[in-house]
């Protein structure tokens, strides 16, 4: 873009959002931020039109943990701001960057109850790191900056940018800023020597992993250097997908639908490492289980926002700085910036090997536990003939063939329901990112999730689970994913039940099971009409045709499964 002018304040954020490596915004439009999306015409930064704001907050948030660049949404005043809201809570519990930028009325029309008029600030200090309002044309880049660094800097979150109407097209003496750099600390080499010791002294040491500081190198180093501590290795709830599910030391994944065998370990283990997370209710099933033991948090927050129980070392650094600091000392190795500002880390070459010198084998404890997970692993397939296989949709049986067909770096999204655990116990992951649902438990994130996941990763399969109620939360974004290209594969879960709390019905007042029964449209239909591919499986022997011409399909997919109501997830081994 020219910017010999002089920009309008609506310009130049979006010029400093291209500053900051921004390729995409999640949007409604709205009249209150109009010369914002003016500026987005000759923008590189593509406007991805949403339709509704809870779906490109779901969208932004997906993008953010992907990347590691803020998502960025865009909505109007009022009622915009409270749709999108759904997205700034997901963001701030799971701690994923995101900016949301928020029209407002003209600042001489507040508090008289204007034309969608609202307290920005009252509605979002407490589910936001930070609430920041343009109120002078001439800090418009200032307040960018500020807002995409507070996203990223210390424990992640969500931050909202007001963006009063009659300041916006006003022109801007400012210019585009660099970007901040992000400070990350390293660890001491007393902050290793003392882990290296606490490990050695464990007789049953477990690394649990989580966040979304993760690149494939910090992954192949934190799988070596935990196979090499003999470290038994869990994933925390719904960020389990850091490391190669494939190594033999990783036994699992903690939270809601956990396995009995990743349960045990957590319980059994006398030393818990939380690389990237913290001990949260989720993660011990409501503080019940693996609460007491030794407890290192390594992470870049250094108030362990979240984390409940026992605090013995705790390492304040990026899971990225942390995983370098394992297999180099200062001054070994070289680096060089790039003209862009960012940093080229050289080869690992024999790093890793050299610095295993003294691994140790993975003990019998692990092998044990490693042996049981796969074996849970493994659909329980009923059988012809069986109750199951009557007038329904197996999704037991489904998923053996969705083990078998899609392929290894395929990325996975869901919602919330209890329908999520079959990709979660099924789908073992192979490197971030691999796995994106919502760590606070927000129904409707899956759709707009995978529409993200396909735009950020077009050359990767793309997989949604949903169930009914959950899907129909954000269906619309099937028009979204139509519009963009969006190759997507859906497979929904219909048992016209909102499941999780049926089941909750039944154990604490059973017999009596009420505003829970669905009555759903022909979910196939609707995703023809929207322009994608929609299949109606009503039997267990025509999924696997189903799923394969989905699969094959390029742009939206959607495989719709009757299944049966009294089903609540997968069968137990």
């Amino acid at each position: 873009m020219d910017t010999s002018a002089s920009l309008s304040a609506g310009h130049l954020i979006v010029e400093e959002l291209e500053a900051h490596g921004v390729t995409r915004t999640y949007l409604v439009p709205g009249e209150s931020y109009l010369d914002v999306i003016d500026g987005l015409r000759d923008s590189a930064i593509s406007p991805i039109v949403c339709r509704q704001e809870g779906g490109a907050a779901y969208m932004a948030v997906a993008e953010g943990r992907m990347t590691g660049v803020p998502g960025i949404a865009m909505v109007t005043r009022g009622p915009g701001a409270a749709n999108v809201k759904v997205g700034v809570h997901t963001a701030y519990q799971d701690a994923t960057p995101l900016v949301v930028f928020v029209g407002l009325i003209p600042t001489d029309h507040r508090g008289r109850e204007s034309f969608q008029e609202f307290d920005l600030d009252g509605w979002f200090s407490s589910t936001a790191k930070k609430v920041l309002t343009l109120d002078d044309p001439d800090k418009a880049a200032e307040v960018v900056v500020d807002a995409m660094h507070t996203a990223v800097t210390g424990r992640p979150g969500p931050v909202i940018v007001g963006l009063p109407e009659e300041v916006l097209v006003r022109p801007s003496s400012g210019t585009v800023l660099p970007p901040r750099v992000h400070g990350s600390a390293s660890p001491y080499a007393g902050d290793v020597t003392e882990l290296r010791a606490r490990i050695t002294a464990a007789d049953r040491p477990v690394l649990i992993i989580g966040g979304e500081d993760w690149s494939p190198s910090t992954s192949r180093r934190i799988a070596q250097w935990s196979r090499d501590r003999g470290l038994g290795v869990l994933g925390t709830f719904r960020a389990y997908d850091g490391i190669d599910h494939d190594s033999p030391n990783f036994l699992g994944i903690l939270g809601y639908g956990a396995s009995p065998v990743a349960k045990r370990v957590l319980a059994e283990a006398d030393l818990h490492i939380f690389l990237g997370c913290v001990r949260t209710d989720v993660a011990t099933d409501g503080f019940s289980n693996g609460v007491d033991q030794r407890t290192v948090v390594i992470g870049p927050d250094a108030d362990a926002h979240g984390h409940f129980g026992r605090l013995d070392q705790h390492i304040v650094t990026s899971v990225g700085r942390f995983a370098q600091s394992l297999f180099t000392e200062e001054g070994t190795r070289t680096y060089s910036v790039s003209s862009d500002g960012s940093i080229d880390e050289p080869p690992l070459g024999d790093a890793l090997s050299e610095a295993a010198g003294d691994a140790v084998p993975l003990p019998g404890w692990v092998a044990e536990a490693r042996t049981e997970l796969e074996a849970w692993r493994k659909p329980q397939v009923a059988g012809s003939g069986s109750a199951a296989s009557a007038g329904f949709v197996d999704m037991d049986e489904a998923f053996v063939h969705v083990q078998d067909l899609l392929p290894d770096d395929a990325i996975i999204t869901y919602g919330a329901g209890n329908f999520s655990g079959w990709a979660t116990r099924f789908l073992p992951t192979h490197g971030f990112p691999s796995a994106l649902g919502p760590r606070n438990g927000s129904m409707g994130f899956g759709l707009p999730a995978a529409v993200a996941a396909a735009l950020v990763h077009p050359e990767r399969a793309v997989f949604c689970i949903a169930g009914d109620g959950d899907f129909l939360m954000n269906g619309q974004e099937m028009a979204t994913a139509v519009q963009y290209g969006a190759d997507i594969t859906v497979v929904l879960n219909d048992n016209s039940v909102y499941g999780t709390i049926r089941g909750h019905q039944d154990r604490e007042y059973p017999g009596r099971a009420t505003a829970t029964a669905l009555q759903n449209p022909d979910f196939a239909a609707m995703a023809t009409a929207f322009g994608g591919l929609g299949i109606r499986v009503k039997r267990t022997e025509d999924f696997r045709d189903a799923f394969e011409r989905a699969l094959a399909h390029k742009g939206l997919s959607l495989v719709h499964c009757i299944t049966d109501p009294t089903v609540r997830g997968a069968r137990l081994p």
